[in-house]
């Protein structure tokens, strides 16, 4: 009964890759899906693969849609985002949005 302690506080499995994502930069393509997914979560609107351009050297997202979309995004630029961020982690997050 000595040699008894208190179980250690168990970790979520997030918390496991923690430093993968924090370390690895996600590729085109992923931050390009990633986009589209935040786009329609916040905003509701539909864009296709094709429309969305990424460039890694920038950091920056190109999109070509119609202008008025363009200045409706342009609303939600900064949710965009922060919602990249948090799902691609720091360092492989789009700077801007264009």
């Amino acid at each position: 009964m000595e040699q008894y302690s208190v179980p250690k506080k168990m970790r979520q499995i997030g918390d496991l890759f923690e430093k993968y994502r924090t370390r690895i930069k996600a590729p085109q393509a992923s931050v390009e899906k990633e986009c589209i997914k935040v786009i329609q979560e916040i905003t509701g609107f539909e864009i296709s693969k094709t429309q969305v351009m990424y460039t890694v050297s920038t950091k920056s997202i190109y999109l070509q849609v119609p202008s008025i979309l363009k200045s409706e995004l342009r609303f939600h630029h900064n949710t965009i985002l922060q919602t990249l961020q948090n799902r691609l982690g720091k360092d492989g997050c789009p700077n801007i949005i264009f």
